[in-house]
């Protein structure tokens, strides 16, 4: 391929990637089903680096002990895990995605919170088993809704309820999760995000139920928590057989921008105050995070001025002559569509795309089509040197 071809193409390959249309050939594969699509906002090193500290400092690195945390900043969807991937028995943790398949069925208008149901577990209305069960987590209100939605007893619907999260069903490796109800902190972060994404209108009642859950408990232990912010929050609290202590809570805490927590813990001391004082950690480090959010929110507004000031600044110079020159280049019948200055088409009347286009966008576009608007120019002025020169040899 000739040098000129080659910057032709260069140059064309540029502009379809300020126009956003890059042949699928050229666009990057997409991110896998597990990928959170972080904006980098979160330091995972500092989140890191400060566990490691107080997990040595506490003694919750022993042998038989286990201590998962997963956070969630919802102003970005970034996420931060740390050992997340410990499956443990849920306990009650199971009645919060449980709930969650009920309220969608009133949001369909199957059920009302009036709503008798009845089986071998028990007997109530939506309204009386869903309080019960996320606020004083009564266990036969949970069978009675696992029941319901035709789980078992000792899977709790799991089946149902790994739509909640992101995660490849090659994640749930074990039949733990499907026959046992065992969970990890990463299953059980994304199931709570889901459930504030969803909020009262995919899942009525649930945080509200959620709210008045342990009001001296967990995460609401902590005086500065508890004074400061709402705390959406659900226990789990169980000894299996081979003595193995599960100690876990899941929260949606109502800091400024809010924030998801999942602690879970297996034969871990002083679980409450633990969970508190992670769940406390995290809700400054979250006001950190609306500072930064800001800033750059600050970076993105002077960004999109200085390319305005750039647009409303820019003009086209046409050589004398050059009209001449490009109408000479160009096939009867053809017409070249400019976007300047002045008179900018939208992106969309580039694209055929009738939507509105984002500001930013249509900026860009202005920009890069009056690039090559000059591009053209430019190679029609140098066309027409190049019959010129001939003509004096001749």
């Amino acid at each position: 391929m000739k040098r000129s071809s080659k910057t032709c193409f260069s140059l064309f390959l540029a502009l379809l990637l300020l126009l956003g249309c890059v042949p699928e050939a050229f666009a990057e594969e997409p991110p896998s089903a597990v990928s959170t699509d972080d904006s980098g906002l979160i330091d995972a090193a500092v989140l890191d680096s400060w566990m490691e500290e107080y997990v040595a400092q506490n003694g919750l690195n022993g042998e038989y002990q286990v201590f998962s945390v997963g956070f969630c900043y919802t102003g970005t969807g970034d996420f931060w895990f740390w050992n997340a991937d410990q499956w443990m028995y849920s306990a009650s943790l199971y009645k919060v995605p449980v709930s969650m398949l009920l309220a969608e069925k009133e949001a369909d208008g199957e059920l009302t919170q009036d709503t008798v149901i009845a089986n071998q577990y028990g007997r109530g209305t939506l309204a009386k088993l869903e309080s019960t069960a996320l606020t004083l987590s009564s266990n036969d209100s949970g069978h009675v809704l696992v029941e319901y939605m035709g789980g078992s007893y000792n899977g709790k619907c799991s089946d149902q309820t790994i739509k909640y999260t992101p995660l490849l069903e090659s994640y749930f490796t074990s039949d733990d999760f499907y026959d046992l109800s065992y969970y990890t902190a990463r299953y059980m972060t994304y199931v709570m995000k889901t459930l504030y994404d969803g909020g009262k209108e995919a899942f009525p009642h649930v945080i509200e139920y959620l709210l008045d859950a342990q009001p001296e408990e967990y995460y609401k232990s902590d005086p500065t928590l508890k004074s400061s912010y709402a705390i959406a929050q659900k226990y789990g609290a169980f000894v299996e057989q081979n003595g193995n202590n599960n100690n876990h809570c899941a929260a949606i805490i109502y800091t400024p921008t809010p924030i998801i927590v999942v602690v879970m813990t297996r034969n871990v001391g002083n679980y409450q105050r633990r969970i508190a004082e992670v769940g406390s950690y995290l809700a400054d480090y979250a006001l950190q995070l609306d500072e930064k959010q800001a800033a750059l929110e600050q970076e993105d507004l002077e960004q999109a001025v200085a390319l305005t000031e750039m647009e409303n600044d820019a003009v086209v110079v046409q050589p004398a002559g050059s009209e001449a020159d490009i109408e000479s280049e160009v096939p009867a019948g053809e017409e070249i569509t400019q976007a300047l200055p002045g008179n900018v088409q939208s992106a969309n009347a580039v694209t055929g795309n009738t939507a509105d286009a984002d500001p930013i966008l249509r900026i860009i576009t202005a920009v890069g089509l009056t690039g090559l608007i000059m591009f053209v120019v430019g190679l029609a002025a140098e066309a027409g040197g190049r019959r010129r020169r001939r003509k004096v040899k001749k």
